[in-house]
């Protein structure tokens, strides 16, 4: 009984951190001052913190996290998220996270999520909105992309900031980036994708066909 009450909390624990890590990462941008947010987030998180990289004026921050605790015995696969904070001049440039699910098998899925600040875009274009892989049933599950400026639509964000924190825990893993970051895109067959969102990248084809629901 002991044993299954600690599983039961490490389980809700690592869910827990997992979604509270992807919610801070949401929020830097509808911040009246996402630059002290970040280091916020640098503070709170810094028995994460893997490595900081720092020239001039420029400086990274790598944090990591894994559900290490729950796949070490074998109760779920080894899940692991990455997230890069990066300044310029003191102002927030890009944040970046990486999410894989299942690691360590063939074709682990992997989603990478970057936002770039408009602080930093001096005067250049900042509502972009690309994915990767973007269009209909394209032979891409295990690795997508989502790479938006602050100034992307909030339906755009939403859906890029929803990863899906379940598969920080889940029994089996998650097997494609469609599991991994559903508001995005959908799994069409075994071994195909849509994109549930418009991408700059989109052709005049695509472009004019519905998106899948």
């Amino acid at each position: 009984m002991s044993t299954c009450v600690l599983l039961a909390g490490a389980v809700l624990h690592a869910h827990n951190e997992a979604t509270t890590v992807f919610e801070k990462l949401r929020s830097l941008d509808t911040s009246a001052n996402p630059s002290a947010v970040a280091l916020t987030f640098v503070d709170k998180y810094s028995d994460h913190l893997v490595s900081k990289n720092c020239r001039a004026d420029w400086c990274q921050y790598e944090f990591f996290f894994t559900n290490a605790t729950l796949s070490r015995f074998h109760i779920v696969p080894r899940a692991e998220i990455r997230a890069y904070v990066t300044l310029q001049s003191g102002a927030l440039s890009i944040v970046l996270v990486t999410y894989t699910s299942a690691v360590f098998k063939a074709d682990s899925p992997i989603v990478g999520v970057q936002e770039g600040f408009c602080a930093i875009e001096n005067g250049a274009r900042c509502d972009y909105f690309s994915l990767n892989p973007h269009g209909q049933n394209v032979a891409q599950t295990w690795n997508g992309d989502v790479t938006f400026g602050q100034m992307a639509t909030q339906e755009q964000k939403r859906a890029a900031w929803a990863l899906n924190a379940d598969c920080f825990i889940a029994f089996k893993g998650c097997k494609d980036i469609a599991e991994l970051l559903p508001s995005v895109w959908k799994l069409t067959s075994p071994g195909a994708v849509s994109s549930r969102m418009r991408s700059m990248a989109d052709s005049i084809p695509d472009a004019s066909k519905p998106l899948p629901e």
